[in-house]
């Protein structure tokens, strides 16, 4: 009998935290501060000039396009169970097809895969066991978190 299993708790905690950490250090930049943290004075009354084009709202839009997906990802798969992976399998979000991605991984072990990511970077992933057990897991995004920690 196979039974389903998600993602623990722990590994939920740590994504959520990284979002807090990372919240609170862009927080902390003051107001017209540039990275380095260097605040602008304001500049005596200047005559206004033309707008560059890089100012104009058409350019802002065409500057905040997403960053196109990297051609390979790299990713550690760390298999904390007392249990041996047999397989990992991965399909794009959404996909009924999947693809061994890693497997076997004893117990204790990890390994470092590469994958072509799709369009959004998001995959349903899937851990069989050789207890017979599985562990799904629906839209996680591997170029953001690049590590998969397989728990009990």
């Amino acid at each position: 009998m196979c039974r389903k299993r998600t993602i623990s708790w722990p590994i939920w905690g740590l994504a959520a935290g990284a979002l807090l950490v990372a919240s609170a250090a862009a927080a902390q930049v003051a107001p017209g501060a540039d990275a380095a943290g260097a605040v602008e004075k304001p500049a005596a009354a200047k005559p206004a000039a033309k707008p560059t084009p890089a100012a104009t709202p058409a350019a802002a839009k065409a500057k905040a396009k997403k960053p196109a997906a990297p051609a390979k990802v790299e990713v550690v798969v760390t298999n904390k169970r007392a249990v041996a992976l047999t397989a990992l399998l991965a399909a794009t979000s959404g996909s009924p097809d999947s693809d061994k991605i890693a497997g076997p991984l004893a117990a204790g072990k990890k390994t470092v895969i590469h994958i072509s990511p799709g369009k959004d970077c998001l995959f349903d992933l899937r851990g069989l066991y050789a207890d017979g057990t599985s562990t799904v897991a629906d839209g996680v995004d591997l170029c953001k978190d690049k590590t998969i920690n397989l728990v009990d």
